[in-house]
């Protein structure tokens, strides 16, 4: 077998800042500003889940 030597391989250690640079480079997936709280994430799954069961609901109703 041959053995490679690390010090043949170029080795790059970048900084904490470079590191931030890199990440804040990438634009999200998907919007951040209005979920920076849980809480208000929750809210909104909340109404759309009372919203969803209230539909269901009259469709219950109408069905009938």
């Amino acid at each position: 077998m041959n053995n490679v030597s690390t010090n043949s391989i170029p080795f790059k250690n970048p900084t904490i800042a470079e590191e931030k640079t890199q990440v804040n480079s990438q634009p999200p997936l998907l919007p951040r500003s209005d979920w920076n709280s849980q809480l208000a994430y929750l809210r909104v799954v909340f109404k759309a889940k009372k919203a969803l069961d209230r539909i269901e609901k009259e469709a219950d109703v109408l069905r009938r």
